[in-house]
């Protein structure tokens, strides 16, 4: 539902979007398909999923099947690090210094009675979204929502995960399409991604509150 919202905003915002063609990058044809790292990364993602719907213990799971690819790759380690983004990595690293910080004072404390709503645990997953990113939102709801309250805690998925459409700061995936778009020679600004971002984000999370809570 919230994809086609988006394709439908985008279709009627802007109309070039319309007239738009496929054109794949020249850069696909020169690529080499290297079929056994492949093969080896599709069974260990099965491997991962099976992990999860076991139920096994994520982080742990997580853990063993990056190992598994780390010990057995044969592409050098250096050639690995040098296409890590590690200026978004710093930042992300700095938003879960400062959601450990706000946990330790307590600041957030205050909040507890409105979260107990759906319609205040929407808002203020929505504004925490923006204002540290979504993830970190995440981090310092949880402590407020009953471990029974499925509801409450659907409403924060949802609510942190279509919250970060607002601005550019709600996600750190569009910190990175920001970025890539701009290696690419192409750019908008903070008020333009904030011109389709609102419209978005109040359609989709009244499809969520409709959705869960009535």
């Amino acid at each position: 539902m919230g994809l086609l919202l988006q394709v439908g905003l985008l279709w009627l915002m802007y109309p070039q979007v319309r007239s738009l063609k496929a054109c794949p990058s020249p850069r696909l044809d020169r690529l080499r398909l290297h079929r056994p790292l492949l093969i080896k990364v599709l069974l260990v993602t099965l491997a991962l999923l099976t992990a999860f719907a076991l139920g096994l213990p994520l982080a742990e799971s997580v853990f063993l099947a990056a190992a598994i690819l780390l010990i057995t790759r044969r592409i050098k380690p250096h050639r690995v690090l040098y296409a890590v983004d590690w200026s978004l990595l710093v930042m992300f690293s700095g938003l879960f210094i400062l959601t450990r910080c706000v946990q330790s004072l307590r600041l957030l404390d205050q909040w507890a009675v409105w979260v107990k709503h759906p319609v205040g645990l929407l808002g203020i997953t929505a504004i925490l979204s923006n204002l540290i990113s979504n993830v970190p939102a995440v981090l310092l709801l949880q402590s407020f929502i009953p471990q029974d309250a499925e509801q409450a805690w659907l409403l924060l998925a949802a609510g942190s995960t279509l919250a970060g459409n607002l601005t550019l700061f709600g996600s750190v995936a569009n910190l990175i399409t920001v970025e890539a778009a701009a290696s690419a020679g192409k750019s908008f600004s903070f008020f333009d991604h904030l011109r389709f971002g609102v419209p978005l984000t109040l359609m989709t999370l009244g499809v969520t509150y409709v959705w869960i809570v009535l």
